[in-house]
């Protein structure tokens, strides 16, 4: 397991917080509007910035949307000009999981699958969850559309209405909107394929 200090390298690396400090400022915004916006605290947020916790991609899909870039913004330094991206697997961007205990905390570690193509419309990533866990999940929403695709194990979708169990060859799509958590369950690790079509500003 990755250390405090790893993670905090690798989001360093990443550059994650920074851009949307960056970003942030340049809008004059304030932390505390920006954090009541996406509906997280001012304290995550602030740690998000600090590179001490990676977003998830809910939060960022939000944040992107409020600041008004893509989310693709936030993995690149520079994006192609082309019609076409190949990502090598070791091409993929891999945003770390920390432990900090907060309602909104990563239970998941992503990859960004796809982050150079300027003006693309959809977001890929590959997903690995936690284990089971007895932790309360904060469902969350963002705009837009999603589709999951169980590749490993198996992946429970909640909302307040809905809550089933997704397992290999599986898929599901659904409109963002709806305040929703995914989670691993069972014994095997849950992986899953993550295509999301943000809201346009």
């Amino acid at each position: 397991m990755s250390s405090t200090t790893d993670i905090h390298n690798e989001l360093e690396k990443l550059g994650i917080g920074i851009k949307i400090r960056t970003l942030r400022e340049e809008k004059q915004i304030q932390l505390e509007d920006l954090a009541q916006q996406i509906k997280i605290t001012p304290v995550l947020l602030s740690q998000i910035e600090d590179n001490v916790v990676a977003p998830t991609v809910s939060t960022l899909l939000n944040i992107s949307n409020i600041l008004g870039v893509g989310i693709d913004h936030f993995f690149t330094k520079k994006e192609i000009a082309d019609d076409i991206e190949l990502t090598r697997v070791s091409e993929r961007l891999n945003v770390p999981k920390s432990r900090e205990t907060d309602s909104a905390r990563l239970t998941y570690r992503y990859q960004a699958l796809s982050y150079r193509l300027k003006g693309k419309k959809m977001e890929p990533f590959m997903v690995e969850f936690d284990a089971e866990t007895d932790e309360k999940l904060e469902p969350l929403s963002h705009g837009g559309e999603e589709f999951i695709y169980c590749v490993q194990g198996e992946i429970e979708y909640i909302t307040d209405k809905k809550r089933f169990t997704m397992r290999p060859g599986d898929s599901l799509y659904f409109y963002s909107r709806v305040p929703h958590v995914l989670r691993g369950v069972g014994p095997v690790q849950a992986k899953a394929l993550a295509v999301l079509l943000p809201e346009e500003s």
